[in-house]
């Protein structure tokens, strides 16, 4: 298991919060406005543009470094301040070269989606104290690379999740988020994904809020995978640390791997793809 060690600066437009993110601690803020009357707008008004799953870039520090971005957003498509929500998401993940000469783009990934949230308390991103469910979620997602003919890589999957979060009086905070899917389909171009991917993500989220200080408050999110394929090294084990200094910038330390799910199988020797219309193959690794 190849494992890239890299100072990691990660900048936001707002404090995440785990209240609704895919990833990581995520939602709960809207996208930035330059009119500071807003603050005293009605805070019961519905923001239909918001932060989805996490923003940030990711970089080490020599030539053979890969620069990891991603930004991602949801627009409300039925707004209203009851229980049930619908959203259309989009998130772009890129691998981009940028100490190398030309600086190119390795891979970039496209991910829509459509989901529909349940939220157990109102207003919604809140939770009372105690242990309680906070949402469960149903959506169908779109996985592309955007590229076509013999690079194309995608997968289809629908998927449903439920997070329980638990908050103290005193500020510490427990979450726990299970995610699973469905076989996933429109796969003919990415066979192997399932047995890297596997059937769903189990997510823990730690913290304390109301403890703030110059680096921020304290909050560590633990992400596992695992694949279908045997070995430990199919699947992943996330490990993040994050801190929300002034103007909401994060700086963490991450063991990350940089490339993309897609972009992982791109690189699997065993994925070759067979000859078509009876041409000799290239032996092209997909």
């Amino acid at each position: 298991m190849r494992i890239a060690f890299a100072a990691v600066f990660v900048l936001t437009m707002s404090r995440p919060a785990f209240a609704d993110a895919e990833g990581s601690s995520e939602e709960a803020a809207t996208l930035p406005s330059d009119d500071e009357d807003e603050k005293n707008e009605d805070p019961t008004v519905t923001d239909l543009l918001t932060f989805h799953k996490e923003n940030y870039v990711i970089t080490g520090f020599t030539g053979n470094t890969q620069v990891k971005v991603q930004f991602s957003a949801k627009y409300d498509i039925w707004p209203n301040e009851s229980h049930h929500a619908v959203h259309f998401g989009f998130t772009a993940k890129a691998l981009w070269n940028v100490y190398r000469p030309s600086s190119p783009f390795v891979e970039t990934n496209y991910n829509p989606e459509l989901f529909y949230t349940f939220f157990h308390h109102l207003p919604r991103y809140t939770t009372p104290r105690g242990c309680s469910f906070f949402h469960e979620r149903a959506g169908l997602e779109h996985d592309s690379n955007g590229v076509g003919g013999i690079d194309s890589r995608s997968w289809n999957r629908v998927y449903v999740e439920s997070r329980v979060a638990c908050y103290s009086e005193a500020g510490p905070f427990g979450a726990i988020a299970l995610k699973v899917w469905a076989p996933p389909f429109g796969i003919d171009d990415n066979p192997g994904i399932v047995g890297h991917l596997g059937y769903g993500e189990l997510k823990v989220n730690l913290g304390a809020e109301g403890r703030s200080h110059w680096w921020g408050e304290p909050d560590l999110t633990v992400v596992l995978r695992k694949g279908t394929n045997g070995g430990l090294d199919e699947g992943s084990l996330e490990l993040r640390r994050e801190m929300a200094p002034l103007l909401h910038r994060f700086l963490a330390v991450h063991a990350v791997r940089l490339r993309t799910a897609l972009h992982r199988l791109r690189r699997d020797p065993t994925l070759v793809r067979p000859p078509a219309h009876g041409l000799p193959s290239r032996n092209r690794v997909l």
